[in-house]
């Protein structure tokens, strides 16, 4: 890596300061009952949204939390090497107390710049095949901030970003009291958002809010705010911008279908019972840190269902795969997971961490986790399902359920970490995968040394 090249982390517009919100009020929902309902349930006891409780709303979402070692700062959805390629836009109408137009998220300061002033709702329904919302977020990866570590690998790490930043969003958003609905295969969004595509993509977006009346016609031409480059010199890697352009569509396509089979007749069907009086979501988000001192303790049979379902709360496009170590209350081994039937099903008896460990570039703390979480895709089944925008709606559905384990993990006191970096074939043999199975994601979970409380 070229530390004198390294990428800024916050994208700044010349002539497009950051307008602040006020002091932000976090919503009082509790954490687990967030985190459990699917589809995200809005919390009918929020406050009215306002200018706090947008502040408030997008400080968990995307915010900064804490500093570390070293001066790099720490935001509330998870990131591959604290890099941050992933960047929040949203467009606002009729809400009265915030101007009509496209924004852009600071989270350096908590505020949000305008870029575009005016009526976009209809513009970005169009974008996200939704109806037009008070409120519509957009998630992009900037795609030279993870080339400059991941070079080849970074559209990986990009989408597992983008899942991580989805994740925040719903749930905050749900905790703010607004209805959603979710956009996984946007269109292009290249004029709206006046994105250079050789640098940034539409990963995803989602529409919030009530309903607004606005007109659906033609964008202007229109000339976006000068941007600050992230480094004294942007690169860019061939592969990367072909994978990002694979399945790119003029026109946003509906919610894709995953089926998933049924679990076998000799799975443990977990229950998972959230503790009483559970910490407020906006806590355990702000808490959310990556920790990998494991000790050599189990889980209990109630923690592991908890876990699993709070990552993996409906079937979806990843094939989920379980690792548990001996001193736990399940048998030790490699076992299946079947979301939708809240089943685990032993596959192979012994225990592989140190095999997963060593997949892992030998980051030896996986081995020494009380649980990691495999999560891969069948690419026949991807295509069948989703064409060539298979990949990228399997990466951000790991990065979505990842960081909904982060958060599982520090609500329970535990420590949670996630591993984008290892030998695929290695980690497909040490997880039992089946035969031609892609390997997307690791996270890896279990008691730490010295785990702050909640």
């Amino acid at each position: 890596m070229d530390w004198g090249n390294q990428p800024w982390p916050f994208k700044s517009y010349t002539g497009a300061p950051p307008q602040s919100l006020g002091d932000p009020r976090m919503p009082s929902a509790e954490f687990w009952p967030s985190l459990l309902a699917w589809p995200p349930a809005p919390d009918p006891t929020a406050s009215p949204l306002d200018q706090a409780g947008l502040a408030g709303l997008l400080a968990l979402a995307a915010g900064l939390t804490a500093q570390a070692h070293g001066g790099t700062y720490l935001r509330s959805p998870a990131s591959a090497g604290a890099l941050y390629p992933t960047e929040l836009y949203f467009s606002a109408s009729g809400l009265g107390w915030l101007e009509d137009g496209l924004w852009h998220y600071a989270p350096e300061a908590n505020a949000p710049r305008l870029l575009r002033p005016g009526d976009l709702a209809g513009a970005t329904a169009q974008v996200l095949g939704n109806e037009p919302r008070t409120l519509s977020f957009m998630l992009t990866a900037l795609f030279w901030r993870s080339i400059w570590k991941y070079r080849t690998r970074a559209w990986r790490y990009c989408l597992l970003d983008g899942g991580h930043l989805l994740a925040c969003l719903e749930l905050t958003l749900a905790a703010c009291g607004l209805e959603q609905r979710l956009c996984l295969n946007p269109a292009l969004g290249t004029k709206l958002l006046g994105l250079d595509p050789e640098r940034e993509a539409l990963l995803a977006g989602v529409s919030a809010g009530r309903k607004v009346d606005s007109r659906l016609g033609q964008l202007p031409d229109w000339q976006p705010p000068q941007e600050e480059p992230l480094s004294a010199e942007e690169k860019s890697d061939p592969d990367v911008m072909a994978a990002a352009a694979l399945g790119q569509s003029q026109a946003p396509s509906p919610a894709l279908h995953w089926p998933s089979g049924p679990a076998p007749e000799k799975a443990v069907r977990l229950s998972p019972e959230p503790p009483p009086n559970g910490p407020a979501l906006g806590r355990v988000m702000l808490a959310r840190r990556s920790r990998r001192n494991f000790i050599p303790q189990g889980l209990s049979a109630g923690q592991v269902a908890l876990l699993l379902a709070a990552a993996l709360p409906q079937d979806g496009p990843l094939g989920v795969t379980v690792l548990l170590g001996p001193e736990g209350e399940l048998p030790a081994g490699t076992h299946r997971y079947y979301p939708g039937e809240k089943a685990l099903a032993l596959l192979e008896p012994g225990d592989q961490r140190g095999a997963a460990a060593r997949a892992c570039l030998d980051q030896m703390w996986v081995g020494q986790a009380a649980l990691s979480l495999v999560l891969w895709a069948d690419p026949e089944r991807l295509s069948a399902v989703a064409g060539e925008r298979g990949y990228r709606q399997a990466m951000l559905a790991a990065g979505r359920a990842g960081q909904r384990l982060y958060l599982a993990a520090t609500a329970l006191g535990l420590g949670c970490c996630g591993v984008g970096a290892f030998y695929d074939r290695e980690l497909t043999s040490a997880a039992a995968l089946p035969p031609g199975a892609w390997p997307l994601y690791l996270i890896a979970a279990g008691p730490v040394k010295n785990a702050p409380p909640i």
